[in-house]
């Protein structure tokens, strides 16, 4: 039997609930850069630009300080994150061809993450990094220009982008940090990456919601 595709979603957030209950102890949470809320009811998160709440309840995740929940996707990234069992800070980045567990997945990722950062938001240098910057990232200069971005705590990602000439247009690419499978799986790795390419074109956790 095949689920729908919103059961798989459901299916990986009760995993992810799963393995997230019992792991809230203050230190673990420290290490993730992550905190209790002041009435111990909620974990705050920072992501990008903005922090996360996670209801130690309900496992709801919302985006303060609105509390409007997000959407299923950024709730699964935030449990996933918060539950990983042996996490570890990053020591420097890798390109998705470096990543063994990556292979099966480059056609998803060209087209989802690379694609569709190139033809938008990263197909001018001006435009990409001013949404860096609003994102709480870093812009450096040169050429290419390297980016830098704090997904979450301990997970970060290097966007480079190459100038193009007369005969080849702008494109981008994107790095990961060599611990990101202490914290995800690969198919949660690419999920982030897209979903940081909607920050970058201005989308929040909660605006996505629609669109998932």
């Amino acid at each position: 039997m095949v689920l729908p595709v919103q059961d798989h979603y459901e299916v990986a957030r009760a995993r992810a609930v799963q393995r997230l209950e019992g792991r809230l102890a203050p230190e673990r949470l420290s290490a993730l850069g992550a905190e209790r809320s002041e009435d111990a009811l909620a974990v705050v998160l920072p992501c990008l630009c903005w922090q996360l709440s996670v209801s130690t309840e309900t496992w709801q995740v919302s985006l303060l300080p609105e509390g409007v929940g997000v959407s299923v996707l950024w709730e699964i990234l935030a449990l996933n994150y918060l539950g990983a069992e042996a996490p570890r800070s990053p020591r420097s980045f890798l390109s998705f061809a470096d990543i063994a567990e990556a292979r099966g997945y480059q056609g998803a990722f060209s087209s989802r993450v690379l694609g569709r950062l190139s033809g938008g938001v990263g197909r001018d240098r001006d435009s990409l990094k001013h949404a860096v910057a609003r994102l709480g990232g870093f812009a450096g200069g040169g050429e290419p220009l390297c980016c830098m971005l704090r997904f979450f705590p301990l997970l970060e990602f290097q966007i480079m982008h190459h100038a193009g000439d007369q005969d080849l247009a702008a494109a981008c690419n994107v790095l990961f940090p060599d611990n990101l499978l202490s914290l995800f799986s690969m198919e949660d790795g690419i999920v982030a990456a897209e979903r940081l390419v909607s920050a970058l074109e201005g989308k929040t956790p909660a605006a996505a919601r629609s669109a998932q």
